[in-house]
């Protein structure tokens, strides 16, 4: 019996040993270093799991499914109670550091414990915060080998059976991330309470992991610059600039125009206000419009016609919208735009007065009745009605003695008329300045306007030029055209010349002068031809200026002061060459005004030429036996040989007295004394 249970004891020790005290030993050895590797990280009474991955879900499952999975705020904590419902938020690609909350519900009878999940990531997403971590997913290799790009979240509490809880998981969302619908797996790791041989519970969930997108709506004015007092039809651009479509979208126009100071309510976002407080402009089209799905990276454009009051130009004026969408997760947003455009001013001059021909500084002669014309034109882009003209002179001795009021009844756009009157100034007002001030009263678009102009003139003298007492005679033996000039104006002209000019007169002394230049070179022979020759220079017509009469080509007389003549007289050689009867004369005359601009006139007269006229000027040069037998060498010549003449007698007669006192004539006293009284004699 002892024996038996010796062997039984032995036996029951042995079995006791290999089924309790050796695990105990195990396990004893294990959890320390277990407790210690949690407790570095923070997270005591964790442990790690290594129950196979639970992937059959069917009514036998007692474990956490997965409910819902979307983006939340940074600020929603990783540890919310299990009543809380964060608001979905948009993310799209590019988001950076993002929160992704997956929502499960304990199935089981049980209660949970200490859930740990482990998130697959898509391509274009990496965890990060403490799932970035690499010695945190060490703790866990063995569940996270079911995870390829794994993002860890936890959830610490209780969650009693049917009931909801979150897990956050934090992810980088890269801007490679594209949007849409993703199919991942998440590991979920538990601890069910009241399970006895069981710590840990593993399961592998699928989880719809969407990026849904952002939308970015902005608004801007298609149109910025309206005219004042004209409708217009404006338009506002609504542009969605995000990664996700704008659905249901709807627009409406909630005030208009400068609300600085204004009262206008915008109510429920529904009311809309047609105009400003101060009804400088008016909406005349649409206030709201249904545009429906604005397509990620497109746009929608709306329009409506408005007026802007006259006060209004020159101004900005604003424009305020609400838009109504659907985002990403089919919430519906409310967001509020403001825009605005530009009035443009009135044009400074929508009527232009101005001189006829674009003058700048224009000329009336005093004494005379002088005419004045100027344009009226409407460069605005509407018909003036009922314009009147009026034209005002600034000096009393300036009259107007035609039309000074003028009336057009519609000046068209573009249309120009011109206007002409009859002016007079008085001579006192000569070489001084007066001017007019012409004005345009005038209704454009239901308005009144006026413009004036100050238009500017110079009052000037008349120079009127007469000649008289033409006539020929000779100067210094070279005959000539003498007269006078006679300024029959009212002010002086400044530093007069005169001249010839081409005319009947010159003609002829040309003409005559070839027909004596033929004639000397057919009568002259050969001796004289090469002297006449034309064109060899020398001393023929051609080598002084060919056929044309030669003189002073121009006279300076210089002031002409009104109604005193001045004489003048113009050379001209070879006129005594022409026949006897009346010629036509030219006169080119220059001079300045009393503004020193430059005249030139050309003054006809004729002149008679006499039978009497002699030429001391002959066209053709003196010959040779002209110039030997001239008086002067005549003279020469003759008083030459007369003192010849003298000596030789002188000479012979002392000869013939010496002759004789040779052949032996001893009075030589009475010789000497007879030749002296010749001498004497």
């Amino acid at each position: 019996m002892s024996i038996t249970k010796t062997y039984f004891a032995k036996f029951f020790t042995r079995k006791l040993a290999i089924k309790f005290v050796i695990p105990i030993f195990a396990v004893m050895l294990f959890v320390p270093s277990t407790i210690s590797s949690f407790n570095a990280y923070g997270q005591v009474g964790e442990r790690d799991c290594f129950a196979p991955l639970t992937t059959i879900l069917d009514s036998s499952y007692q474990g956490p499914v997965v409910v819902d999975s979307y983006w939340v705020d940074q600020g929603t904590s990783t540890t919310s109670d299990t009543t809380s419902n964060p608001i979905k938020k948009e993310i799209g690609p590019g988001e950076g550091a993002s929160v992704f909350a997956v929502v499960l519900n304990n199935r089981g009878a049980l209660p949970l414990q200490s859930v740990t999940a482990f998130l697959n990531l898509p391509s274009g997403f990496k965890p990060t915060g403490e799932s970035a971590n690499p010695q945190l997913l060490e703790k866990f290799s063995q569940a996270a080998q079911a995870a390829n790009n794994p993002a860890v979240g936890n959830y610490y509490g209780t969650v009693q059976p049917g009931t909801s809880f979150t897990v956050y998981f934090n992810i980088n969302v890269l801007p490679s991330a594209k949007t849409g619908t993703f199919s991942t797996t998440l590991v979920a790791n538990y601890n069910q309470q009241g399970v006895i041989g069981q710590s840990c519970t593993s399961a592998l969930l699928n989880v719809p992991f969407v990026l849904p997108g952002k939308v970015i709506l902005d608004a801007s004015a298609g149109t910025t610059d309206i005219p004042p007092q004209t409708k217009s039809d404006i338009s506002i651009i609504i542009e969605n600039k995000g990664s996700a479509d704008a659905t249901g979208v709807i627009a409406t126009i909630v005030n208009l125009g400068n609300t600085k100071g204004g009262t206008g309510s915008t109510g429920s976002g529904n009311s809309v206000v047609l105009s400003s407080s101060t009804t400088q402009l008016v909406n005349l089209g649409a206030n709201t419009f249904n545009i429906g799905t604005i397509h990620a990276k497109s746009k929608a454009v709306i329009s409506t016609t408005v007026y802007p009051s006259s006060s209004a130009s020159g101004s900005t004026q604003e424009i305020q919208i609400q838009v109504s969408y659907q985002n990403g997760w089919g919430k519906l947003s409310n967001v509020f735009f403001n825009t605005g455009l530009v009035v443009a001013p009135n044009p400074p001059q929508s009527i232009t007065l101005s001189y006829l021909g674009n003058e700048t500084t224009p000329l009336i002669t005093a004494g005379n009745l002088a005419t004045g014309s100027f344009a009226v034109s409407n460069n605005s882009n509407n018909t003036m009605s009922n314009v009147i003209i009026s034209l005002v002179p600034q000096s009393t001795s300036v009259s107007i003695v035609g039309t000074s009021t003028w009336t057009i009844q519609n000046l068209q756009p573009g249309e120009r008329q011109v206007l002409s009157t009859k002016v007079f100034a008085a001579n006192s007002l000569i070489n001084t300045p007066t001017s007019f001030t012409l004005t345009a009263n005038y209704v454009s678009r239901g308005q009144s306007q006026s413009n004036s102009l100050t238009l500017g003139a110079f009052v000037e003298g008349s120079i009127k030029l007469q000649l008289y007492d033409l006539s020929v005679s000779s100067s210094g033996g070279t005959p000539g055209i003498t007269g006078n000039l006679l300024n029959q104006g009212s002010t002086t002209g400044l530093f007069t010349t005169i001249q010839l000019a081409p005319s009947p007169l010159l003609d002829a002394i040309r003409a005559a002068r070839i027909a004596n230049s033929t004639n000397d070179q057919t009568q002259g022979g050969s001796g004289f031809q090469g002297q006449n020759a034309p064109g060899q220079g020398g001393q023929g017509f051609q080598g002084q200026g060919g056929n044309r009469p030669r003189g002073s080509t121009q006279q300076f007389i210089g002031d002409l002061t009104p109604d005193s003549p001045i004489p003048f007289s113009i050379p001209i050689r070879g006129i005594s060459s022409l026949q006897p009867g009346m010629y036509s004369i030219a006169f080119k005359v220059t001079y300045a005004d009393d503004l020193k601009n430059s005249h030139t006139v050309i003054l006809n007269g004729t002149v008679n030429i006499g039978r009497n006229l002699q030429s001391t000027n002959s066209v053709s040069q003196p010959s040779i036996f002209d110039q030997i037998l001239s008086p002067s060498i005549i003279g020469a010549i003759i008083a030459i040989v007369a003192v010849a003449i003298f000596l030789t007698r002188r000479k012979r007669s002392k000869n013939k007295k010496l002759k004789l006192v040779a052949q032996g004539d001893n009075d030589i006293v009475s010789i000497f004394d007879s030749v002296k009284k010749k001498d004497e004699s």
